[in-house]
């Protein structure tokens, strides 16, 4: 029996401790509450995204073409940077915290004695909220893996694969020809999927060939190109030529978008996207997080990066956007990470580390942190501090006009630092 709930930060409380873990993979309780909501089937299509990196930014893309359009959308993401509402939102607008109590009101009334984790709660509402409201599509990122994840409830009509990394090794596996086939489950047969990964694993088309699902893989079913301001995209049936430059930060980027384009290619019967839109939504799209500058001098930089794959990018970004002056990373990771990949990605490109344990009880504790950075090895100059706070005090004070700070480890971090000083608040949404 659930004490009364009256506001939405007393209902998620409790939904961390309804269910005996946090994350629990599987669909049969997710199956079981939407067949009782009435959600397993919709008028709307749906597009599924997976992938280690490049989820967001796609979501954020497809949302902004299709709203250029003049569709109603649904965009369902995870986590959340600043607030609980990010994560479901209606053409761009978060659904507010009556309309999300409102829902879990209804998803309560529907559980009786099955249990839910938080994750689980949050889907159905996005789901539920989605029906209500009439939206003419929904696009739903993956929060781990594919197969088992709870997104995965729901039938796609076209399912996006942004990319296959090393993450979440405890619960999808150490290699990325597992991880590919976690990933994989979100296909569905005799329905389209979009593969963007340039070098996928073989587990990606085995999957796809024993479901007959089609799938479409970039640089074979389809192509881009940059072309000094502009770039250009084509499969079999079509070309754009010209397009602009996603409105987002990284070079990684223009793939991205490509892939996004497979898709509206893909879904185009069903909801037709004219070439303005495509235009539109590029220029307009915005997304928190992910390379986004909130002050230009000293000039600092958030990025969510916590992978591998991520500092990759990340050092890529930072050797084709010199500084004049210092380069510091602020930084931490939560402690299921592999934090040796990605301080070995970014030690060319740092001249100073800035180190603090999160407040977040998941994070590695202010010791470990001292004892990755040693064993990196070959970084350069490194500073420990207890607490967020202290760190930013002490970084702040040292900084130059010249300068950049890469804020980068963790969406916990992000979320921790946006609390510190109230200049960046207007910046950071």
């Amino acid at each position: 029996m659930r004490p009364p709930l009256n506001s939405l930060e007393a209902w998620l409380e409790w939904q961390q401790s309804l269910h005996f873990s946090e994350i629990d993979m599987g669909l049969a309780r997710m199956q079981l509450l939407a067949s009782r909501l009435d959600i397993l089937r919709f008028p709307f299509p749906i597009i599924s995204v997976a992938g280690t990196n490049g989820k967001g930014s796609s979501v954020s893309m497809l949302d902004a073409i299709y709203q250029a359009a003049g569709y109603k959308t649904g965009a369902y993401t995870s986590p959340f940077l600043y607030h609980y509402n990010e994560r479901i939102t209606i053409s761009g607008e978060p659904c507010s915290d009556a309309e999300i109590i409102q829902v879990f009101e209804q998803i309560e009334d529907a559980r009786e004695d099955t249990t839910l984790t938080y994750f689980e709660f949050s889907t159905l509402a996005a789901l539920l909220l989605y029906k209500q409201k009439g939206v003419d599509i929904a696009l739903l990122e993956v929060g781990m893996g594919g197969r088992l994840d709870a997104v995965n409830t729901w039938d796609a009509d076209v399912a996006l694969i942004s990319s296959i990394g090393i993450d979440h090794v405890k619960w999808l596996g150490d290699n990325r020809e597992v991880i590919g086939h976690e990933k994989a489950g979100i296909m569905r047969t005799g329905r389209a999927v979009i593969c963007g990964d340039p070098n996928p694993p073989e587990s990606i088309k085995k999957h796809a060939l024993a479901i007959d699902a089609k799938l479409q893989q970039t640089g074979m079913d389809f192509s881009w190109q940059h072309q000094n301001d502009t770039w250009q995209w084509s499969n079999d049936r079509r070309s754009y030529e010209r397009l602009p430059k996603p409105n987002l930060q990284g070079g990684y980027q223009y793939q991205n978008a490509a892939n996004v384009l497979a898709v509206i290619d893909a879904l185009s019967e069903q909801l037709p996207v004219s070439e303005e839109a495509i235009h539109q939504g590029l220029t307009a799209v915005k997304l928190q997080g992910r390379l986004q500058i909130i002050q230009s001098s000293p000039q600092i930089v958030l990025d969510v990066a916590h992978n591998a794959h991520a500092a990759t990018e990340l050092a890529k970004w930072l050797e084709s956007q010199p500084c004049r002056g210092r380069t510091l990373a602020f930084f931490s990771m939560l402690s299921d990470k592999n934090i040796q990949d990605v301080l070995s990605h970014l030690h060319t490109f740092v001249d100073e580390w800035i180190i603090f344990p999160l407040e977040d009880e998941r994070g590695f504790t202010k010791s470990e942190l001292e004892r990755a950075v040693a064993q990196a090895g070959n970084l350069q100059v490194c500073t420990v501090h207890e607490s967020i706070k202290s760190a930013w005090e002490a970084c702040q004070s040292t900084l130059h006009e010249d300068d950049q700070v890469i804020v980068f480890g963790s969406f916990s971090v992000l979320a921790e630092f946006k609390g510190l000083d109230g200049t960046f608040s207007e910046n950071m949404y």
